[in-house]
């Protein structure tokens, strides 16, 4: 499918969030610590076998285009959503075998245990990525614990919120659904500097947790989120 039509799929399987635009309604705090008011949760897609089958085809095609050649010893995972389609993706394309990056105490360090032979080619695989710094993390902690490893410069992800270049990211991101590319964007904002904040909307963390409260805003902007 095309990065349209992937889109459109995911947000007829209740995926997407938006904010109303009714300040009864309330609004994201992202992970980072930013305010939005557009929310992607592919795991809402992705849990279902089928469609974490059918996004890891798609996503194995467009690494293998401009992956070139040499295969892959080691696939990584971001913790812990990235590690399903890593290990799916990775198995279509060949690797060997399958890793993934832990979280450290404060929630955003990332780290890596597992023993990578020198010289072993590494492919890091998202489930999404918003902003570029989880796979780079991802890319420092496997080379903190293995530093002779090559890490391959392709990050594979199933939805991407930012450009496929990024400053300080040594890789390319190769999506399945690409949003800039497609026109679709969500707003960010500091909390001091979020317009929604000062609308009177409330900002919701850990929005994963009541995700059907949130989606119900929508339709009821009033609708009480716990």
């Amino acid at each position: 499918m095309t990065t349209e039509a992937w889109w459109e799929e995911i947000r007829r399987n209740n995926a997407v969030w938006r904010y109303s635009g009714d300040p009864r309604a309330p609004h994201v705090e992202l992970r980072s610590g930013l305010h939005s008011d557009g929310f992607v949760d592919t795991l809402q897609y992705l849990s279902r076998v089928k469609n974490l089958q059918r996004a890891s085809l798609d996503l194995a095609e467009n690494i293998e285009s401009v992956m070139g050649s040499g295969g892959i010893d080691w696939v990584f995972g971001s913790p812990m959503a990235g590690v399903p389609i890593a290990t799916i993706t990775g198995g279509i394309l060949g690797a060997k075998r399958v890793g993934f990056t832990e979280k450290g105490d404060d929630n955003k360090t990332l780290t890596c245990r597992f023993e990578v032979g020198p010289g072993s080619r590494v492919l890091l695989i998202e489930e999404m990525t918003t902003t570029g710094g989880t796979p780079q993390r991802g890319i420092e902690a496997i080379r903190k614990r293995n530093p002779d490893v090559h890490i391959i410069s392709v990050v594979g992800a199933f939805l991407i919120r930012c450009n496929r270049r990024l400053p300080g990211l040594e890789a390319v991101l190769v999506p399945v659904i690409d949003l800039p590319n497609i026109g679709v964007k969500f707003n960010e904002w500091g909390p001091e500097d979020c317009p929604l904040c000062k609308a009177g909307s409330r900002a919701i963390k850990n929005c994963k947790r009541v995700w059907w409260d949130l989606l119900q805003t929508m339709k009821e902007p009033d609708h009480q989120i716990p």
